[in-house]
């Protein structure tokens, strides 16, 4: 009787096995087709000299990186947000803080942060994508304030991580906010009673 549940133990150990191999040795050739797919239609849209910036392609070392800036926005060119994440967050700096509106000051010096994370995926973007991923991270940035009582002070990039393998690279930008005091006398909108 031991023999024959060890027997039908060991039975069930082995199919268990051959399924598995079965399922890894499938998920990898599919991760390859995708590859080799990905490669073709990359080659074909550059024989056509067809367009294929904002595209993640496998050329990566075709895109120009030749982006130029006015430290606020990126004017002309293409590039990559993997080589240029810290020009980015300096431009976050620059030009995407939240300033004090004229009927407001400072609540003593109250400040509180979060941690935005944004996804590099080191693909060739045209000047206007980048600039749009900068607006769009500011918009994580506001959508992450505590309050509608604080602005945004500061962004600092404080890490990142591969998330997988192959990508993407997952970048922590810590965000300050301060604390503001509006007066509803200097907005002509509101109704004293």
């Amino acid at each position: 009787m031991k023999n024959l549940k060890a027997f039908n133990q060991l039975k069930c150990f082995v199919l268990i096995l051959c399924i598995g191999t079965f399922l890894m040795t499938s998920c990898e050739q599919d991760e390859e087709l995708k590859l080799e797919k990905l490669e073709e239609i990359t080659t074909k849209k550059s024989e056509k000299g067809e367009e294929i910036s904002g595209e993640c392609y496998v050329g990566r070392a075709s895109c120009p990186d030749n982006l130029t800036n006015n430290g606020c926005d990126f004017t002309s060119g293409s590039g990559r947000d993997m080589p240029n994440q810290y020009l980015m967050v300096d431009m976050l700096n620059n030009c995407r803080r939240q300033s004090l509106p004229s009927n407001c000051s400072w609540w003593s010096n109250i400040t509180e942060t979060r941690v935005i994370k944004v996804d590099l995926n080191n693909c060739c973007y045209p000047a206007y994508a980048m600039t749009g991923r900068l607006n769009s991270w500011k918009n994580a940035a506001v959508a992450a304030r505590p309050s509608s009582a604080y602005l945004i002070t500061n962004y600092e990039r404080i890490g990142g991580f591969m998330v997988t393998t192959y990508g993407p690279y997952r970048m922590s930008i810590r965000v300050t906010y301060r604390k503001k005091i509006c007066s509803a006398v200097a907005n002509p909108d509101v109704v004293r009673e």
